[in-house]
């Protein structure tokens, strides 16, 4: 208690410390603090015009990425600076508002992605998608239009970046984690393509984490992309994208080896025909697959293979002025095979639930949508719209579709005031490719169910300050199963029937010149579910989040960035760890577990720091970065997990104890990037 007690003078001070170095860094900016226009760039639950803010969103930009202090530059991982975004240092995946992680659509150019990340069995360490493809992206975190499904909490939507339409280019980077080369170049005069791939090796940052496992995790992925223009009006698009895994882990005793492969491949194309300005369709065609092979233990095993493939097509129309009404179908075939052999430790010594599982089924869906965003008024924006999906292969007797409604409304009472509110019903469907098949369930029954209702507001008083508030309560049911990561602590699983989510994001950013900004965000949740009659809370309920930052541009080619982040300790269930004499006289380690989720975690925060060098020549760039990750070396508690204490002589457990698995210490990374 005394440490605890500790902690606190010690994050004012280096809270002081951030305020003094951002205003001493006001001090060194230009004299000139003309007020400057804050683009979508800038973080925000909703986009700043009220034509195009009827929905939820909040947008990055490309050089944004590149500057926040993240492990691996990950794409994914920049949406974790957002209010409401639920993360955590070892997972490039993330939640939001109380939700799952697997409640997060990810999107790809217009097609959404399967289980898009690398190093599953830490979690999915890293996302699929390589930053230097990137040339936008935006995260929909509630009230999203009808547009958007597959996932009922939010959408993480990413458009890759033209190719060099000019000459063949080139960029190679490396760093602590990986190596990435990146090709491109023009297609006669009427398309281009770009090439990437990467090769990843964490074994120097899983080093920091002083384990006693040995570990071997390999990883690699592809991207490929051609344009073509054909005629003034039509247009063709090919994307590619492949990512393989494999991981091996020894560890003391046979019960904590693992093996595992991964592959997962996705290739489209999408012919968008253009009938003039203000009207045109895209229609894609796409086929994909995805394979698992896992082994724990002494014969645990759990092989999963995918194939899918179909078509969908979307239309878009400004009519009037007034209209933009958007509309699609879509149609996909699945095939799934699982064989899933896994014993679950439960309460007690010795005591397994072997769950097994064998299922090899096929299928398809329908699915279609219908939204129009209307210009009622100059102050006045109504979005209104619904989707359907359909599943031929649910369970006999069980409704095999269903039908989501969603509306926005937003209202601008004053020239720099928004008001918005949202309410809709989002489906995310239980597919082949998804059965939680880890809690016995082979069939695939109805579609999880969310109610969103949001109201927020946005105040803009000049062109370089912004404040939104959101305030938002979800409802979840029809739950079923859920996304499980591995790890080497002992899990307690839960099903929940049903849950709910409610809470407050707030994000202020000002900038004070043309070369610093700063921001704040916070967010205020409650989340909690329903299991067998009784109210637990939300794996996910983190109570309250603050990330502060400044971003100051020292010079046309030196930029540095500083970010302090806390939040409240997630939920817990505590462990117990007995030891137990045989009649031997040796003594046995009895693990149980306590109330679940009835403990917190110790809180977080950690404070981060990055600059960034760009150094241009006549022919070639240079781009290099430094950053250290929880500079004052704060220990974070990512669990607690059971430990058996051995007598270093004989090998004979003496003791049996609970320790702390920690996430990241000071974590420093050094990474260049060369482009001609």
């Amino acid at each position: 208690m005394l440490v605890a007690d500790f902690r606190y003078p010690i994050c004012l001070i280096f809270c002081m410390l951030f305020f003094g170095i951002s205003s001493f860094l006001v001090v060194l900016a230009e004299k000139e603090t003309e007020p400057i226009q804050l683009g979508k760039i800038v973080v925000t639950p909703g986009r700043f015009t009220i034509y195009d803010g009827a929905s939820a969103k909040l947008s990055l930009s490309k050089q944004d990425i590149e500057r926040f202090p993240l492990i691996d530059n990950d794409v994914m991982r920049a949406a974790h600076v957002f209010p409401g975004v639920v993360s955590s240092d070892y997972s490039a995946r993330f939640s939001v508002r109380g939700s799952e992680k697997d409640d997060v659509s990810v999107r790809l150019d217009g097609m959404e992605l399967y289980n898009p990340y690398h190093l599953q069995d830490f979690g999915g360490a890293v996302s699929l998608v390589g930053l230097g493809l990137i040339q936008s992206t935006e995260l929909l975190i509630g009230g999203f239009p009808a547009e958007y499904g597959e996932k009922m909490s939010g959408v993480f939507d990413i458009t890759t970046k033209a190719a060099n339409a000019d000459k063949i280019s080139a960029n190679f980077g490396l760093d602590l984690i990986n190596a990435t080369a990146m090709i491109e170049g023009p297609l006669s005069e009427k398309g281009g393509w770009i090439l990437s791939a990467r090769r990843g090796y964490v074994d120097l940052i899983l080093a920091l984490m002083n384990a006693d496992e040995k570990y071997k995790p390999q990883y690699a992925d592809i991207y490929g992309k051609l344009t073509y223009q054909l005629t003034q009006t039509d247009a063709l698009t090919f994307n590619g994208l492949y990512g393989w895994d494999k991981n091996r882990i020894r560890g003391e005793g046979i019960d904590n080896d693992l093996d595992s492969r991964y592959d997962n491949s996705t290739v489209w194309t999408r012919w968008r025909h253009t009938f003039n300005t203000s009207n045109w369709t895209d229609v894609f065609i796409f086929i994909g697959t995805s394979g698992q092979e896992r082994t724990t233990g002494k014969s645990n095993f759990d092989n999963r293979d995918f194939q899918f493939f179909g078509t969908k097509a979307e239309f878009t129309s400004n009519v009037f002025e007034r209209h933009t009404f958007r509309s699609g179908i879509a149609w996909r075939w699945l095939a799934a095979q699982y064989q899933y052999n896994v014993q679950e430790r439960q309460v007690g010594i010795n005591v397994y639930n072997p769950i097994l599982a064998d299922v090899d089924e096929r299928g398809s869906e329908f699915k279609a949508f219908l939204q129009d965003e209307w210009q009622l008024h100059p102050k006045l924006a109504l979005n209104v719209g619904g989707r359907y999906i359909v599943q031929n292969y649910r369970d006999m007797g069980i409704q095999n579709y269903e039908i989501g409604p969603r509306v926005a409304l937003a209202l601008r009472p004053m020239k720099n005031l928004v008001l918005r509110g949202a309410w809709g019903i989002y489906h995310q469907p239980v597919h082949l490719m998804g059965l939680p098949v880890e809690d016995g369930i082979e069939t695939v029954g109805r579609a999880e169910q969310a109610v969103h209702y949001i109201f927020g507001t946005e105040y803009a008083p000049t062109n370089n300050f912004l404040l939104r508030v959101e305030v938002y309560y979800n409802t979840f049911s029809n739950l079923t199963g859920r996304l499980r990561e591995f790890g080497r602590q002992d899990h307690i699983f839960v099903s929940p029937e049903s849950g709910n989510a409610k809470g407050v994001d707030v994000f202020v950013t000002h900038a004070i010149s043309n070369r610093l900004i700063w921001t704040l965000g916070y967010a205020y949740t409650i989340a909690k579910e329903q299991v067998e009659n009784e109210t637990i809370f939300r794996q996910y309920d983190r109570r309250h989040s603050f990330a502060l930052s400044s971003s100051h541009q020292l010079s046309p080619t030196w930029h540095l960035y500083l970010s302090w982040r806390f939040h409240t300790g997630e939920p817990t269930t505590p462990l117990i760890h007995r030891e137990v004499r045989v009649p031997t006289g040796d003594v046995v380690c009895e693990r149980q577990f306590g109330d679940t989720r009835s403990e917190r975690l110790p809180a977080y925060h950690s404070l981060d720091f990055r600059i960034t060098k760009r150094s241009p020549y006549k022919r070639w760039e240079m781009t290099w970065y430094f950053q250290i990750l929880n500079l004052y070396n704060h220990t974070n508690v990512d669990h607690y997990a059971f430990s058996e204490v051995e007598d270093e002589k004989t090998g004979a457990i003496i003791g049996c104890d609970i320790e702390e698995e920690p996430l990241f210490p000071l974590v420093p990374t050094l990474g260049i990037t060369v482009a001609f």
